[in-house]
């Protein structure tokens, strides 16, 4: 494999500059190997991550690269091994094993012990390592609620980690931060009960539940009659639906760029045209049989809807695109020519039309100040169910006594190792009942009333029935069974809120983690990675824009892509990832990744907004000092903290 060139090093790692001999570094892990430039930054923000707990100080020096290769080697040599043992073996019962041979007697004895209603339990080795994966009912949380004998966190030493994590001296430590020269901001008193609104209710579109509206006989026109509302069925789904919500989302954004850029037709992009034309369509990648085929400049095919271009597809040719940012499943205007019929030659990608997004002067409601703490799961470290971040936090919150708290799962993550290995035998329900419930209580008791507590629902989320994205907000019912005091409540996943005039837009889905390996991009409008991550679910105006989903992820329901597709432009995108936290503004949106409460065995970190009301704020010059033609993002400040 010949030498990774050190531009494409220094672009991938961005602003941390990369010394001499930490290029070639990384130069000889990647022919080592076999990794591209952006393979090998994931690989270091896992190293980070891991090593580190997400520490955004920790610089890609020679030392660091070192031990990020000893990482990968030993990565390495574990998969080897893996590959090695399954194929040398095959499966077979073992006879020296030893076995619980049960007879007529002990039959008997365990039937009378059922029906006598005995409290000694039946387990069997491997039952007691998976009793802690089954969901559990209302009567076993109440009298559960504390913490099962058998569970290892109780009468046992604190783990290394809970030490380690006691001891640490980055908490409160600033992160990132976004426009900290705002002056101080000046919330009313006495505190006034904040106005939130669910846009899509507010919008006409049916609240997400339980009872899914289905998205299969949707209409361009408004005033279409809709088939009524169905149960939804996430495992039914058609690959008709799914050709179906495809063809639909080319074919609004194919209207709003004609509208835009008063095209009086849209081209066929199969077709040859010796003149430059403008068309629309999907950017996919050439490799169709291969999912693991990275994306490149040479692989991007652009689909047609029916109307469009019959649904065919045609290779793009973008060696003449001065720039570019693309992945796989991307709505996108291109302007170009195809000479023979084979191939479209991209002058340029034009600008998508942006959903309407009004100065705070021309909206109907106005902008008050308030302030707000935005936190992600999990909550607690990868060796126990102590929840000790989640307690820290907590306290913070409990001390800067903030007008809205959002917490976002998962709250009882299904990747927690202890969980996965079967190492517990608490039920996931109990264990929020038990760990995580006490900790709402103790915050709903010491917020002022006026405060807003919501919980937002991850597809990670053990306790959550519903695995797919999008998620409904978690039920009353299941919230009052784990425990949840009144005065918490449960949005939707994504939500889509009006908080004082201010919209929020969030998305409780590692789409950034999957889109940063899938991303091909040439001098990008917007050169920070992962805000530009961000930004393409703003301009795709969809919250999971992405064509396929990595196997491991949540199944993305086609049948209810309108649950997924934007209703209004943000003021504030949400959107946690594993990946490095952020807090960045981009056309007067803010594009905010908190981060995670805990990363591994260490502890993560979370984000602080405070709103301002508009008058507080100098207006450019080019405003002529109007601040009603200033944008809420303008007014909000962000600080990222580390727990």
């Amino acid at each position: 494999m010949p030498a990774v060139d050190p531009a494409q090093l220094q672009k991938a790692f961005g602003s941390a500059r990369l010394e001499a001999d930490a290029i070639i570094e990384c130069q000889s892990i990647c022919q080592v190997f076999g990794l591209a430039a952006s393979d090998l930054f994931i690989r270091w923000q896992t190293y980070v991550i891991n090593r580190h707990g997400g520490d955004a100080g920790i610089l890609p020096t020679r030392e660091r690269l070192l031990e990020a290769r000893s990482m990968l080697q030993q990565e390495h040599d574990r998969r080897a091994s893996q590959r090695q043992s399954q194929a040398g073996h095959t499966v077979k019962l073992t006879r020296n094993k030893e076995r619980t041979h049960y007879d007529k007697k002990s039959v008997e004895g365990l039937l009378q012990n059922m029906v006598s209603g005995s409290q000694e339990p039946l387990r069997t080795p491997q039952s007691a390592r998976r009793v802690g994966l089954l969901k559990t009912n209302a009567s076993a949380v109440r009298d559960r609620s504390m913490a099962s004998p058998m569970s290892p966190s109780v009468f046992a030493e604190p783990s290394p980690s809970a030490i380690r994590y006691s001891n640490r001296t980055n908490t409160g430590r600033t992160e990132d931060t976004l426009h900290s020269e705002l002056p101080p901001q000046q919330l009313p008193e006495p505190r006034l009960s904040l106005a939130v609104h669910d846009l899509a209710a507010k919008s006409g579109d049916t609240e997400l539940s339980s009872e899914y509206e289905s998205d299969e006989d949707d209409s361009s026109s408004p005033s279409a009659p809709r088939a009524p509302a169905r149960r939804m069925r996430y495992m039914f789904e058609k690959l008709g639906t799914r050709t179906e919500t495809i063809n639909r989302r080319i074919e609004r954004m194919a209207l709003d760029v004609k509208s835009e850029y008063e095209i009086a037709a849209l081209a066929n992009p199969t077709y040859p045209h010796q003149e430059a034309v403008t068309a629309v369509g999907r950017i996919v990648n050439i490799n169709l049989d291969d999912a693991a085929a990275p994306i490149s400049s040479d692989t991007l095919l652009l689909e047609t809807s029916r109307r469009l271009g019959n649904g065919r597809r045609i290779p793009l040719d973008v060696q003449a695109t001065p720039s570019f940012s693309l992945f796989p499943g991307q709505i996108v205007a291109v302007e170009g020519k195809n000479l023979k019929g084979s191939e479209f030659a991209v002058s340029q990608f034009r600008a998508l039309p942006r959903l309407p997004h009004p100065a705070i002067g021309d909206r109907p409601d106005a902008v008050e100040p308030f302030d707000a703490v935005v936190a992600s799961g999990p909550y607690t470290l990868s060796d126990n169910f102590e929840y000790e971040p989640l307690r820290d936090l907590v306290d913070h919150v409990l001390a800067a006594q903030p007008s809205l708290v959002l917490l976002l799962g998962p709250f009882v993550s299904e990747a927690h190792p202890m969980l996965r290995d079967g190492q517990s035998d608490l039920m996931p329900e109990e264990i929020f009942s038990s760990k995580i419930s006490p900790h709402l209580a103790r915050l709903r008791e010491g917020l002022l009333a006026s405060s807003a507590i919501y919980l937002v629902p991850s597809t990670d989320e053990l306790c959550c029935p519903y695995v797919s994205f999008p998620q409904p907000p978690l039920s009353r019912e299941l919230l009052a069974r784990v425990g949840v005091p009144d005065g918490v409540e449960s949005l939707s996943n994504p939500a889509q809120i009006s908080v004082n005039g201010v919209s929020i837009a969030i998305s409780n889905i590692d789409a950034l983690f999957h889109l940063v390996k899938e991303e091909v991009s040439r001098l990008p409008v917007l050169s920070d990675r992962l805000p530009r991550l961000a930004w393409h679910l703003v301009e795709q105006r969809h919250f999971y824009p992405l064509a396929i989903p990595p196997a491991d992820c949540a199944g993305i329901l086609a049948s209810q892509d309108g649950k997924l597709r934007m209703l209004a432009a943000p003021d504030i995108l949400i959107t946690p990832s594993q990946l490095r936290q952020f807090a960045r503004m981009h056309e007067n949106v803010i594009l905010l990744n908190p981060g995670h409460s805990s990363k591994g065995l260490f502890g993560g970190t979370f984000a602080r907004l405070a709103v301002r009301a508009p008058k507080s704020i100098d207006a450019p010059s080019s405003m002529l000092g109007d601040s009603t033609k200033i944008f809420p993002a303008e007014c909000t400040s962000v600080e990222i903290v580390r727990i």
